[in-house]
């Protein structure tokens, strides 16, 4: 019999908990048992510290030295969310450039050699909503953390950096497009953007600085990750790494476009509130249905171990290769490609390296495909 690695892409409408964190000192107002909906407040803090880091002179298209006199706000002085940070007139062959201010703070620096401005967080109240529908399963007063069990759909990624993060997902590209800095804006402040087969550093440091919460990519470039993962590649999972932003590459490293079953869950939950565990490589999706609290109420979980951890499902490591099974593509000319075993060879054919192996013939929605079964990974 002929065996393939076969590995969990997606579950859809699992119930499971999921961890809602205040982002500073403050106090919740739930209590275990309690129904929830995604726009209830339920609790709030005061956030006074952190920064944000903002590239005017790649918003402006300028050199670092001339950021200044397009500058709309002197070092020291406050400036409010959506107020003019920097402005400068467009000309004969470029349009004009409008900067404003991403959040509430005071510019208290500027760096001469990159263009780069500073930004210091004022002092602000902020209401933590439930986003989502689901049932209070436990309240941590001391840490500020809320545990409650929902509904959703979970897709697992490959790889993944940071810690757990949310937002409202925002498509910014195809599943095959190439993410650079100019896919990135301050308008998508606190947002989770998809797209892409890959996103290139200087787009993740630009999201940095804009604020963004996550990223869900294809690929990313090895060195980026190891880099992002404490200077690994392969790590435990329970590794907490963090740079300040949550990405998660669903199908590996290097230039891959979103496989078609994930891409296509993806783009139902557009412009809906999702979240991130890089470390983990998890992504959850959770019904944004009213009628989800039926399952939700009536399905009980084994008890919490903590606040900060869920298990991963227990998957095969291989399974037997047969006809009509969805298969992806590995380590070929078409990885990350996806199609249906519509037959295989009964004997083994030697390849141009000189290896032998069974060849399987794989239909995609444009072309068959005859390659090696190591070249195979079966999904679901």
């Amino acid at each position: 019999m002929l065996y393939a690695p076969k590995r969990l892409r997606f579950e859809k409408d699992i119930i499971t908990r999921i961890f809602r964190n205040l982002p500073g000192q403050g106090s919740l107002n739930i209590q275990v048992g309690q129904e929830l909906t995604p726009a209830e407040i339920i609790g709030s803090a005061i956030v006074s510290s952190g920064f944000r880091t903002i590239n005017l002179a790649s918003q402006l298209s300028v050199t670092p030295k001339d950021v200044k006199k397009y500058l709309k706000v002197g070092l020291g002085q406050k400036i409010y969310k959506g107020e003019l940070l920097a402005y400068k007139e467009g000309g004969l062959f470029s349009s004009k450039k409008v900067v404003v201010s991403p959040t509430d703070g005071i510019l208290d620096f500027f760096n001469i050699n990159s263009g780069e401005v500073r930004m210091s967080f004022l002092p602000k109240r902020v209401n933590l909503v439930a986003g989502v529908y689901g049932v209070v399963d436990g309240v941590d007063e001391k840490r500020g953390a809320v545990s409650i069990r929902t509904q959703v759909t979970r897709v697992y990624g490959l790889v993944g950096t940071g810690r757990v993060r949310d937002g409202i997902l925002r498509k910014i590209g195809g599943r095959e497009d190439l993410i650079s800095s100019s896919k990135i804006s301050v308008k998508d402040t606190e947002h989770i953007l998809l797209g892409g087969s890959i996103v290139f550093k200087e787009a993740i440091e630009d999201a940095i600085s804009a604020g963004i919460h996550g990223i869900i990519t294809g690929g990313l470039n090895a060195q980026d990750f190891r880099g992002m993962a404490g200077g690994r590649l392969i790590f435990p999972r329970k590794l907490e790494s963090d740079i300040g932003i949550t990405i998660v590459a669903c199908e590996g490293f290097g230039s891959i476009p979103i496989g078609e079953d994930i891409y296509q869950i993806l783009l139902e939950f557009d412009e809906k509130f999702v979240t991130l565990d890089g470390n983990r490589g998890i992504i959850n999706l959770p019904s944004f249905s009213s009628s989800s609290m039926k399952k939700i109420r009536s399905t009980s979980l084994p008890k919490m171990v903590d606040f900060t951890t869920y298990a991963n499902p227990a998957q095969p490591d291989s399974e037997e290769v047969k006809g009509d099974q969805k298969v992806r593509f590995v380590g070929s000319l078409y990885r990350g490609g996806q199609g249906k075993i519509i037959s295989i060879n009964g004997s083994k054919t030697q390849l141009a390296s000189g290896l032998e192996d069974f060849l399987v013939t794989v239909e995609t929605k444009s072309r068959k495909i005859q390659m090696p079964s190591a070249n195979i990974e079966i999904i679901e």
